[in-house]
């Protein structure tokens, strides 16, 4: 069955990702990185800004900070956009945090709605160490485009720092990094403890009087951000099912040739419907479609290795020529040249 918001919902889960995008946009230029050349191909990024009501999906994210940290002269470029995203990139989860009856849930709340923040990965909460601490992993989203570790190392920072505003600076954290990263520079930037071992995000956090209530927490306040986020929430996962569903029906061998009335036909409505509930999503079966193409193509081209002309002839392209031209449009470089710049 179709989602719409058309029966109460009046909430809109996108404007959040929206203020999140805009912030990191916003401090990589603060950084003076060019972003003008970071978002080259991303058609929903204009003069430096992610239109209202768009967003980005996790190819163009990934894309992005692949770009970022190529560019930019920082060793450790996450750390130092985290430490610098400014407290309304999280939209509403600050505030609910900020009222939250305990640190604790304060966590546990940071874990449910992260994924209205960033696609990029969510946070679990792995185990209780003690009564005043907890043992947390962030996991990266498959994606046919690899994360870059600094973008995950972003997400990190910003949560340990908007938790260490809301705790008035008494939480305390260790992590444990991916061999490789710069344990002790990071260590330095975020003055807690790193090691950089294994292939996983693993984060202790620690604070004395976990469950003690929070100063100055307003009871009315969290409960209506509380509620607020929930149908946020709801919406995003109502959302993306009535998206699966679509490029379900969408992909396949010959994914070019894949049109409107085809799809809706499957589906059981209108062309005139189908759209309608894709623009109440903030998408049209174009910018769905391409996404789609760009999943696959980056999937044949940077994971399975295939040369252009099998890619080309897979998805339905009419010929190399043309693939060569749709792949610049998106990308705003060549097959070859992204492969280089994104590595495997």
């Amino acid at each position: 069955m179709l989602y719409a918001n058309r029966m109460g919902i009046t909430m809109d889960h996108r404007q959040i990702n929206n203020l999140w995008v805009n912030g990191l946009l916003q401090t990589f230029s603060a950084l003076g990185l060019d972003v003008a050349a970071l978002c080259r191909g991303i058609k929903s990024i204009e003069q430096g800004r992610l239109a209202p009501g768009q967003q980005v999906d996790l190819v163009e994210a990934r894309t992005l900070w692949h770009r970022a940290v190529a560019t930019s002269d920082f060793s450790n470029l996450g750390v130092e956009v985290g430490l610098r995203l400014s407290p309304r990139s999280t939209g509403l989860l600050f505030p609910l945090l900020l009222h939250s009856p305990s640190i604790r849930t304060a966590v546990e709340l940071l874990v449910r709605y992260q994924m209205l923040i960033s696609q990029n990965g969510l946070f679990r909460v792995n185990d209780i160490s003690s009564s005043n601490s907890l043992l947390c992993t962030y996991v990266p989203a498959r994606s046919s485009v690899a994360v870059h570790p600094q973008h995950s190392l972003s997400v990190i920072t910003a949560a340990l720092k908007t938790l260490g505003s809301i705790s008035s600076r008494r939480i305390r954290a260790s992590l444990c990094l991916p061999a490789g990263l710069d344990a002790e520079g990071i260590s330095a930037l975020l003055q807690y403890p790193v090691q950089a071992a294994g292939e996983l995000y693993i984060l202790e956090l620690a604070c004395e009087g976990m469950d003690e209530p929070i100063a100055g927490r307003d009871e009315h306040l969290y409960q209506l951000t509380l509620g607020y986020a929930e149908g946020l929430l709801r919406a995003q996962n109502a959302g993306q099912g009535f998206l699966d569903q679509i490029k379900h029906h969408m992909d396949g061998e010959q994914l070019v040739q894949t049109d409107i009335d085809t799809v809706a036909a499957a589906v059981g409505v209108t062309r005139r419907t189908l759209q309608r509930h894709l623009d109440d999503q903030g998408t049209s079966f174009r910018k769905l479609k391409e996404s789609l193409l760009k999943e696959r193509v980056l999937e044949l081209l940077v994971a399975r290795h295939l040369p252009i002309a099998h890619i080309a002839e897979a998805l339905g392209y009419a010929d190399v020529s043309t693939f060569h031209r749709a792949f610049k449009a998106w990308f705003g470089v060549t097959p070859r040249q992204f492969k280089s710049q994104i590595g495997s």
